[in-house]
């Protein structure tokens, strides 16, 4: 079984590989110029949902209610799976971007998106961190959303959930957008954060879509950290209620 497991993790990490460098010409395209965006998401998610199919994947999203994509937000989501984030490629849609930790920018595969629209962030560094929020802001005022996990990393004792970070709800309080927050049910049990040792197994991910959050009433002392809590707790709500089904 756990070689069964481990053969499954490796076979999907090919696919994803695969279909990229397949792509790549489209991918190399769509990430020179700004206005070409929401070209990109369209290749993001036709590109993870064949890796998807490839890989034994199915994927069900259930909304809370309508999402208009096309106005800017912050999307946040609990993070215990490497099929976490091209989950989120197929499930939205509109001009979005990714901000993630720095080594990213030496991912064979995602580089080439952290190199040109996502943004990464050197937490280690206070001057690095403080200039990756100035700009993710500036996208985000320019009609941009944004996509990142509060936790800061995957957490490898799922269905528990890190402490959230303040990034995020920061972003989105000062930059006056609502807050996104979905739920990922049973992405851990599928592909777990430790997948290189534990390996995988096909299933069908499920995916819950919460209604966006109006930041505008969180703007007074102290509103930071209650939107943080809130939403924390939104998700882990949802997280708790499906894994002790």
């Amino acid at each position: 079984m756990k070689i069964l497991r481990k053969l499954h993790f490796v076979w999907y990490m090919f696919m994803v590989a695969l279909v990229f460098f397949i792509m790549y010409p489209l991918f190399y395209y769509a990430t020179r110029k700004r206005e070409r965006n929401v070209f990109l998401g369209e290749l993001r998610k036709f590109w993870c949902k064949l890796a998807f199919k490839l890989g034994f994947y199915g994927h069900h999203f259930e909304y809370e209610q309508p999402i208009d994509f096309s106005k800017p937000m912050v999307i946040v989501a609990n993070h215990s799976s490497y099929l976490d984030t091209p989950l989120i490629c197929v499930g939205i849609a509109g001009d979005y971007h990714f901000m993630g930790k720095v080594e990213l920018l030496k991912h064979p595969v995602l580089k080439l998106f952290f190199q040109t629209v996502d943004v990464p962030v050197d937490r280690d560094s206070k001057i690095a961190s403080y200039r990756a929020l100035k700009k993710v802001e500036q996208n985000v005022k320019e009609g941009q959303s944004l996509i990142l996990y509060p936790e800061g990393t995957m957490s490898l004792i799922a269905p528990e959930m890190l402490e959230f970070k303040s990034g995020a709800f920061k972003i989105a309080i000062e930059c006056d957008v609502p807050i996104l927050p979905l739920t990922f049910l049973n992405n851990y049990e599928l592909m777990p954060g430790n997948g290189k040792t534990a390996g995988s197994v096909p299933g069908v991910m499920k995916v819950f879509v919460h209604k966006p959050i109006d930041t505008a009433a969180y703007k007074e002392e102290g509103g930071l950290e209650k939107l943080s809590t809130e939403v924390f707790n939104i998700i882990n709500q949802k997280l708790q209620n499906y894994a002790n089904r």
